[in-house]
C-alpha cells in the first residue's frame, strides 16, 4: 500500500467529465497559464466511447470562441461545413421557408467568418481537444470515477476546500484530490451535481427520438446539406450530411410505432430509418452509431455552488437535439467560466468576479429551455403546450416560423448579457443599437501596418484571458486633441501595468505608411488599419469623434467610451471592479 502523500494530491482545479465542455475548460486554464494545475478526469475509457455519434453541430459564435482559442482551424480540417438547407413535404415536393432554413442566413446581419454550420461529429472533435490538451502538457485520466465530495467551509474562499475521492475503475484504488475548484462537466446524470444536492427542475416526456449515421446512397435530390421530411408518421425528419461522407437521419419514434418492437436494435433503427424518408429511398452501407431517447428538458437550480464548484454542460441543463444545441450550449459554458476562474486562481481577479457566470449563463440557458420545448413539440407533430392559435394549424409550417424567430439566437450571435460588474454603459453614444455592453463585439476586418495583410479583430484578439482595450480613432484631423489627452492620460495612470489581464489596440480609419505620422505619436499597443472605414461603421463610431471599447477576453463588449480624457476615468473604474489592482 502507497503511501498517504502518494494517495493524496493538490491541484488547483479538478474538471470532472471529458467530453468536449471538460476537455475545453481544461485546456483554457491550461493555455492561459501553464502555472495553473488542472486535473481531468473521465469515469470511461474513450475506446469505449468514442462512437461516432452523439453532438455533431456547431453554430457561428461558438466557432468564433474556439477560434479565438485557437481551435476551430482544426475542427474545420475535417468538417463538413453546411450552408444550404432544404425541407421536403409529405410527397417530396420541396417547400420553401421552412425547417432549417435559417441556416442559410447566419452571419448576413450580423458578419462572421464562420456564417455556416461547422458539422463535425463528437468523437473527432474530442480527438482534436484531446490532443491540444496534450500539447499544452495536459492529460485526461480516463477510467477515473468521483465517488465523493467534502467541503470544507471553513478554509476561506480560494483556498484548498474541496476534497474529492476518486476511483480507479480498473483497480479499484482511490485517492483524494484536495482541489481549490472542482468544475463538473460529467453529463446529464451528473455526479457532482447529485452529490451536491443540487435540484434538477423539468421533466421528460413521453416521447423517443431516434438518431442513426452512417454512410449511405439516397434518391433524395439534395443530399448534402440540412434537411427536413415532413413525415406524416415520423415527424419531422431530421435529414444532416456529416463529416466523411456520412450522414444522419434523426426522428420521432411514437409510441405507436415502438409497439412493433419487442427489442429496438441496429436492424430496427434502420428499418425505422427507412420509413421516415419516404418517399425517398435510402439504403445504409453501414451504420456508425444509432440511439433512441427520450426528451425532455431540464435545469439545474444553480450553476456555482459553496463559492467552489460549478456545473457545466449536461450537468446543468439537457434538452432536446431538436435544434442541434447541445454542444453549443455546453461550450458557451465552458468559456464564459474558463478565463473568470484563471483570472481568479491566479490571483488576478477576486473570488467574487465567478458569481457572474451563473447570472450570465442561466438566463440564456433558461431561454433555450423555452425554445425546445415547442421545437420539440412541434418536431412530433403537435403544436406547443399553451398555443392559442389555430388548432387545425400545421406544426411543420408554425415550427418554420419559431426556428426563424430563434435563429439569431439559436445561431449565438445575438446572445446576450444583463449589466453586472463586467457589462457596464459607458459614455458612447453609438449608432448601433447592437454594440452594446453584454452584446457580442462584432467581427471586422483590418489590415496590418506595411504589408496591409488583412486580418480580423477576432483573429488579433484571442482569447488569452485578458481584456482588450480597442481605440478606434475615427478621422484623426478631429480628433487629434482628444486621442492626444487621453493616450497621455493612459501613459500616465498609476492602475495600468504589464501585470494586469489589459492589452491595447489602436485602430486607424484609412491607411498610411506611418501610424506614429498619422496619430503624431506612437499608439495604444498594436496598430491596424481600417483602410474601407467598415469597422468604424460597424462598431457605431463616429468618426469626428472616435471611441474606446473593452472587449472581454470570451469577446463580449464590456464597456464602451468616447475617446476623451474622462473616459481614462471610466476605464480605471471598470477594471478596479474586476481586477485585483494593487
Amino acid at each position: 500500500m502507497g503511501s498517504i502523500e502518494e494517495e493524496t494530491r493538490h491541484v488547483d482545479v479538478l474538471v470532472v467529465g471529458g467530453g468536449p465542455v471538460g476537455l475545453v475548460m481544461a485546456l483554457q486554464l491550461l493555455k492561459f497559464s501553464r502555472s495553473t494545475t488542472v486535473t481531468t478526469i473521465e469515469k470511461y475509457s474513450k475506446s469505449t466511447q468514442d462512437t461516432y455519434g452523439r453532438a455533431i453541430t456547431l453554430y457561428p459564435r461558438t466557432c468564433e470562441m474556439l477560434d479565438q482559442l485557437g481551435l476551430a482551424d482544426s475542427l474545420a480540417q475535417k468538417c463538413f461545413a453546411c450552408r444550404d438547407t432544404v425541407s421536403y413535404d409529405r410527397n417530396g415536393k420541396e417547400v420553401m421557408g421552412r425547417g432549417w432554413a435559417f441556416m442559410e442566413s447566419m452571419g448576413k446581419e450580423n458578419w462572421t467568418q464562420w456564417d455556416f454550420a461547422l458539422v463535425l461529429r463528437q468523437r473527432y472533435q474530442e480527438e482534436i481537444f484531446r490532443q491540444k490538451l496534450k500539447d499544452l502538457g495536459g492529460k485526461l485520466e480516463t477510467e477515473k470515477e468521483i465517488i465523493g465530495i467534502e467541503i470544507d467551509e471553513s478554509i476561506e474562499k480560494g483556498g484548498y476546500r474541496v476534497h474529492a475521492s476518486v476511483k480507479n475503475v480498473v483497480t479499484g484504488k482511490v485517492e483524494t484530490i484536495i482541489c481549490r475548484y472542482l468544475v463538473g462537466a460529467d453529463g446529464g446524470r451528473s455526479f457532482v451535481r447529485r452529490a451536491l444536492d443540487i435540484p434538477f427542475e423539468g421533466s421528460t416526456t413521453e416521447d423517443k427520438w431516434v438518431r442513426i449515421d452512417g454512410p449511405l446512397k439516397t434518391d433524395m435530390p439534395k443530399s448534402r446539406g440540412y434537411g427536413a421530411i415532413e413525415s406524416p408518421t415520423h415527424g419531422n425528419v431530421l435529414w444532416a450530411a456529416l463529416d466523411h461522407g456520412a450522414t444522419r437521419i434523426g426522428f420521432a419514434f411514437t409510441a405507436e410505432r415502438q409497439k412493433g418492437y419487442t427489442e429496438f436494435n441496429e436492424a430496427a433503427a434502420v428499418a425505422e430509418a427507412i420509413e421516415s424518408v419516404r418517399p425517398f429511398k435510402v439504403e445504409f452501407e453501414k451504420v456508425d452509431w444509432f440511439t433512441v431517447y427520450a426528451v425532455g428538458q431540464r435545469v439545474a437550480k444553480q450553476f456555482f455552488t459553496k463559492d467552489c464548484v460549478f456545473l457545466a454542460g449536461d450537468a446543468c441543463h439537457t434538452h432536446s437535439s431538436g435544434a442541434a444545441q447541445g454542444m453549443n450550449t455546453g461550450i458557451h459554458d465552458a468559456v464564459n467560466l474558463g478565463w473568470k476562474l484563471s483570472l481568479v486562481v491566479r490571483g488576478l481577479a477576486p473570488t467574487s468576479l465567478l458569481s457572474t457566470y451563473e447570472s450570465e449563463r442561466l438566463p440564456n440557458v433558461q431561454k433555450l429551455i423555452n425554445y425546445d420545448k415547442d421545437i420539440s413539440r412541434l418536431m412530433t407533430m403537435q403544436l406547443p403546450l399553451g398555443w392559442t392559435g389555430d388548432s387545425n394549424a400545421d406544426p411543420n409550417e408554425i415550427l418554420g416560423v419559431v426556428m426563424a424567430e430563434a435563429a439569431a439566437f439559436t445561431s449565438g450571435l445575438n446572445i446576450s448579457f444583463d449589466n453586472n460588474i463586467l457589462n457596464t454603459h459607458g459614455s458612447l453614444s453609438t449608432s448601433s443599437a447592437s454594440v452594446s455592453a453584454g452584446k457580442r463585439g462584432p467581427d471586422v476586418l483590418l489590415q496590418k501596418p506595411g504589408t496591409f495583410e488583412g486580418t480580423r479583430l477576432h483573429r488579433e484578439t484571442e482569447n488569452i484571458a485578458k481584456f482588450h482595450v480597442v481605440v478606434f480613432v475615427g478621422d484623426t484631423e478631429s480628433t487629434c486633441s482628444s486621442l492626444r489627452g487621453f493616450s497621455t492620460a493612459i501613459e500616465n495612470s498609476k492602475i495600468f501595468s504589464d501585470d494586469l489581464a489589459i492589452s491595447w489596440l489602436t485602430i486607424i480609419a484609412g491607411r498610411s505608411p506611418s501610424p506614429f505620422e498619422t496619430l503624431g505619436r506612437s499608439p495604444l499597443g498594436r496598430v491596424f488599419f481600417d483602410a474601407e472605414k467598415l469597422a468604424h461603421s460597424r462598431y457605431g463610431v463616429n468618426m469626428k469623434e472616435g471611441a474606446v471599447f473593452v472587449l472581454r477576453p470570451d469577446g463580449w463588449i464590456g464597456a464602451a467610451m468616447a475617446l476623451k480624457v474622462e473616459a481614462v476615468d471610466e476605464i480605471e473604474t471598470y477594471f478596479k471592479g474586476i481586477l485585483t489592482i494593487k
